[in-house]
């Protein structure tokens, strides 16, 4: 058993009747001259061939009684590959939008929690029928962009000439503990609280002092950090002196301005509408080339451009530049577990009230150089060390209470939306001899932020996949055409 991080556990409590913690990919194989490539059987027996290789596939969700503490994770002894991988088709002519149509009415139904939190839909009749699309389905709890990322990999091939056998690896399953078990684990972990409980409101009062400049809330933290007599308060003590000073005790930097609201800064239903489309990543090389900067820079700019056009053309951009969250990843290549969450975040100017391209991308550039120097990102440890402290029942009542009362709707958002720009490889994949055509992202949406933008590279392409609220925003295609205008745009500039 392995007992969830908080922050994995963060997108467990997310969830609601409107808002899923799950995220997906779209993936489109062309398996010309191979037959069953990528296709329902073989896609089965690859998946458990490597089945010792993907942990998220394998395991499920212990919750303790009551909700007291955090779940765990369990080997399931129950796991049934035909549950998971699943059978589906688009009607004739199989176009992009049919496909979209499928997909978002699949990701806008929550994962079963009384098995592992996965699905991978095998669609056919994608383009003619001259393509095979798959949608991967997983709990965020379980992994980040990174961790999918090479979660793909172990599923995929480089090779277009491998070929399943159909020989089960072998994996170990658990017992499921009885709530009596769980009970007394959780009564272990209590024992553990006080200490690092202690720590981190020293540590909480502290970042809230400097920010008010409060010395009232000074003397409390420091009242709060006496150690108490005997061998617990030296252990505290030193647990407090270790921390004291470390970059991991910042507090996240706030954007220079508010966020402004658009009109998919609301409460959000449990409908999706999905669109995609590709760009070359040789353009986006070329802007980058042309203006000196990074080629998320150009990414963050591309988005930019395109939600500065969408919102034009509905008559409602404001005069304050919109602010995106960018998540970043934290993985420093020593963690024991691969598949759990190590991202944290910064926020950025979009400068979508910059009218001309040119100055847009700078004050882009700008901001993310300034998000990144100052790191305005809260790192994930110091996240799974504050979320500890919510027990779980708690945590997802107040996530409820937060969607039933519409909150989101009567107060303006930190951040208008999440961009996400994640690497992939650079060379072809394959599924039983079919080869990776494309892999768009399907991210997840919340109440306040009823829309995403992520990029995936791959392979000479940048995939865009945009998901949003179906009734905020229920042009999403607009989109894909907005951003290839924004595209030609800069590399008019070039």
């Amino acid at each position: 058993m392995k007992q969830l991080s908080g922050i994995d556990v963060s997108f467990l409590n997310m969830e609601t009747a409107s808002v899923f913690g799950h995220v997906s990919s779209l993936n489109l194989y062309d398996p010309t001259g191979v037959p069953g490539g990528a296709g329902l059987e073989a896609t089965k027996q690859i998946i458990l061939e490597r089945i010792d290789q993907l942990a998220p596939f394998r395991r499920r969700l212990v919750e303790v009684p009551l909700g007291l503490d955090l779940p765990y994770w369990i080997e399931d002894p129950e796991f049934d590959i035909d549950f998971h991988v699943r059978h589906h088709a688009v009607p004739p002519p199989g176009t992009p939008e049919q496909l979209a149509e499928v997909v978002s009415r699949i990701v806008a139904r929550p994962l079963d929690r009384n098995r592992p939190l996965w699905e991978l839909y095998v669609i056919e009749g994608v383009d003619g029928g001259r393509l095979i699309a798959q949608l991967t389905k997983v709990h965020h709890a379980t992994i980040d962009g990174a961790a999918g990322a090479q979660m793909l990999a172990a599923i995929l091939d480089t090779d277009p000439d491998f070929r399943p056998v159909g020989s089960p690896a072998p994996w170990t399953p658990d017992k499921v503990p009885t709530d009596d078990e769980m009970l007394r684990i959780t009564m272990l972990e209590y024992l553990k609280r006080p200490e690092k409980f202690v720590r981190l409101s020293v540590r909480s009062t502290r970042e809230l002092a400097a920010a008010t400049r409060s010395g009232g809330l000074r003397a409390l933290a420091d009242l709060i950090a006496q150690p108490m007599p005997g061998p617990v308060g030296q252990l505290m003590r030193q647990r407090l002196r270790a921390q004291s000073g470390h970059d991991v005790d910042r507090a996240p930097a706030l954007p220079p301005t508010q966020a402004p609201r658009t009109p998919w800064n609301q409460a959000i239903t449990p409908h999706r509408r999905f669109a995609y489309t590709s760009v070359s990543l040789d353009d986006a090389k070329a802007v980058r080339r042309a203006f000196g900067c990074t080629f998320n820079d150009v990414v963050m700019a591309l988005c930019s451009g395109t939600l500065r056009r969408y919102l034009d053309k509905h008559d409602c951009l404001p005069e304050e530049s919109l602010i995106a969250m960018v998540p970043v990843s934290v993985r420093t290549g020593a963690e024991g577990d691969t598949y759990q969450n190590r991202v944290s975040a910064l926020l950025a100017d979009l400068a979508t009230n910059e009218p001309d391209p040119e100055r847009r991308l700078r004050r882009v550039q700008q901001s993310m150089n300034a998000a990144k120097t100052n790191f305005a990102a809260v790192p994930a440890e110091t996240l799974q060390d504050f979320t500890q402290f919510a027990p779980p029942a708690v945590a997802a009542r107040a996530m409820r209470m937060y969607s039933r009362l519409r909150i989101a709707d009567r107060m303006n958002p930190p951040f208008n939306l999440i961009i996400s720009n994640v690497p992939g490889p650079n060379a072809p994949l394959y599924s039983a001899g079919a080869r990776l055509e494309h892999f768009y992202p399907v991210s997840a949406i919340a109440d306040g932020q009823g829309l995403n933008m992520t990029v995936q590279s791959y392979n000479g392409n940048l995939d865009f996949g945009f998901i949003g609220c179906r009734e905020l925003v229920p042009d999403l295609w607009t989109m894909t055409d907005l951003l290839h205008e924004s595209m030609q745009e800069l590399l008019d500039l070039c």
